[in-house]
């Protein structure tokens, strides 16, 4: 499986994948969805609103300080979406509002409960940490993954004893 992570604006220009393909489209509480371009080989968009935060620790809607908090449920409902196109697919887009922090940690996820290494992903972004052990915990098959974080990066080096 391909994993291409992008911005709003590049979701809305049109990002160019050449195999068929789903976009999980993340923006922020506050903001309308973004408008994703309606390419040949789209086989499916998930929206969700959340915002790029950490615990704080929220109420119980999961609500802090007026921001919305990835939940178990929107977690959940990433992974059903992929698992119902997982078989008719062969990339995944993945984005949110800078695509920097969020759509990286569900496509570094997506990556490893899939099987394959999420490193790259702790490379070249910052991950949101919750939002990675969230997509982790929820994973099907998640005693496998652990929802660890990978050797070798920023935060694998500063969380090496506490997760790996």
């Amino acid at each position: 499986m391909e994993f291409i992570v992008t911005d709003r604006q590049g979701i809305e220009e049109g990002v160019v994948v050449r195999s068929a393909y789903i976009v999980i489209s993340i923006h922020d509480s506050y903001e309308l969805p973004a408008k994703v371009v309606r390419q040949s080989g789209l086989s499916g968009v998930l929206q969700l609103a959340f915002d790029d935060i950490e615990p704080d620790p929220p109420d119980e809607n999961g609500i802090t300080g007026g921001l919305v908090l990835m939940t178990r449920q929107h977690a959940r409902q990433i992974w059903d979406f992929v698992e119902q196109h997982r078989n008719e697919v062969d990339t995944i887009v993945v984005h949110c509002e800078a695509g920097f922090c969020r759509s990286p940690a569900v496509a570094a996820a997506l990556c490893r409960g899939m099987g394959g290494d999420d490193a790259r992903f702790f490379w070249e972004y910052q991950p949101n940490q919750h939002v990675y052990r969230l997509m982790m915990d929820v994973a099907p098959g998640r005693h496998r993954h652990e929802g660890r974080i990978p050797r070798g990066t920023k935060e694998g080096r500063q969380h090496r004893g506490d997760l790996l």
